[in-house]
C-alpha cells in the first residue's frame, strides 16, 4: 500500500520507542493497530462498493445488449417472413407461366378430319 519495507518498519519502531518510551509504547502500538484495522475495513468496503457498481453497470450494459439483439432478431424474422411471402407469391406465377400449353397454328393435328366425331342422334 505505502511500499514500506522491513528496514523502514524497524526504523519507525526504534524512533517510536525512543520518543514514547517503553511504558507508552504498547498503548501506542494497540492504537496504531486499531487504526490500521479500521483503514483495512474501510478500504475493503470501498473495494466491494466499486466492484458492486462495476457489476451493476456491466449488468445494465449486458441487458441493453440483450434487448438490442432481441430487437434485431425480431427485425430479421420479420424480413425473413416478408421475403418468404414475396417468394411464395412469385412461385405460382412462374409455375403458371411455365405450365401454359403451346398453342400452335396447326389445330388439325389435334382432331383428325376423317375421324368420326362423337355425334349423338337427337332422336
Amino acid at each position: 500500500m505505502f511500499d514500506i519495507g522491513m528496514f523502514e518498519m524497524i526504523l519507525i519502531g526504534v524512533i517510536a520507542l525512543l520518543i514514547l518510551g517503553p511504558e507508552r509504547m504498547p498503548e501506542a502500538a494497540r492504537a496504531v493497530g486499531r487504526w490500521v484495522g479500521k483503514a483495512r475495513v474501510m478500504i475493503t468496503g470501498i473495494k466491494a462498493d466499486v466492484v458492486s457498481q462495476m457489476s451493476t453497470t456491466e449488468l445494465n450494459e449486458l441487458r441493453q445488449l440483450r434487448n438490442d439483439l432481441t430487437s434485431a432478431q425480431t427485425e430479421l424474422n420479420k424480413f425473413k417472413h416478408s421475403a418468404a411471402d414475396a417468394i411464395n407469391e412469385q412461385l405460382p406465377l412462374q409455375a403458371a407461366v411455365t405450365e401454359t400449353p403451346n398453342i400452335s397454328s396447326d389445330t388439325s393435328s389435334d382432331t383428325p378430319k376423317d375421324s368420326p366425331q362423337d355425334t349423338k342422334n337427337p332422336d
